[in-house]
């Protein structure tokens, strides 16, 4: 009789302990689970928050400024510029949609998907927006009747240039890859957790 009471108090301790690791994991998949949460969330902020500022910027910046004119140029610039904008602009929705696609409720390998191709989409859609802007820049110009190879214009355009290729370092080699390495490092402690 007594062999049969250890053998039934072993196994209710067995599965105390068994309830606590698996109470213990979980409480611990959220704790790690939080900071890739919140770099989401700063990033989903960052992606709203870049819907509306170019409104905002073209709204009351830009088109008070300018002044129309029945000019070759005007027409030029506004294509220029328009395209790129209106480019661009569609790039921030569609990031904005799959930045918003992540769910840490997804089982882990679809996180990390999911992540994958925020990542891709942004590191491409940079790119492109780099190639491009010279044309966007070049549409402001020719809108606002600024001379662009002139000897007054000559340093502002240099700085731009200088300010543009800052950008581009800075862009590239801590904000984007940076940003995304610490995710995927956060979600694979997750993930050796699950395993």
């Amino acid at each position: 009789m007594e062999l049969i009471e250890l053998q039934n108090i072993w196994q209710q301790y067995d599965k105390k302990i068994s309830e606590n690791m698996t109470l213990n994991k979980e409480i611990l998949r959220r704790m790690l689970q939080s900071k890739p949460e919140k770099r989401i969330s700063w990033i989903k902020l960052k992606a709203g928050f870049n819907l509306i500022l170019p409104i905002v910027i073209i709204l009351v910046i830009m088109i008070p400024h300018i002044a129309f004119r029945y000019e070759i140029n005007f027409y030029i610039g506004i294509l220029l510029f328009g395209s790129f904008a209106f480019i661009t602009y569609y790039w921030a929705i569609r990031y904005y949609l799959l930045i918003n696609k992540v769910d840490f409720n997804n089982p882990i390998t679809l996180i990390k998907k999911d992540i994958k191709q925020v990542e891709k989409y942004k590191i491409k859609v940079t790119k492109f927006s780099y190639i491009f802007a010279p044309f966007g820049l070049t549409g402001v110009f020719l809108m606002a009747n600024m001379p662009i190879l002139s000897k007054h214009s000559l340093l502002p355009i240099s700085l731009i240039i200088i300010v543009f290729l800052f950008s581009i370092y800075i862009t590239f080699k801590f904000s984007i890859f940076e940003r995304f390495a610490k995710i995927n490092k956060e979600i694979e402690e997750i993930e050796k957790l699950e395993k």
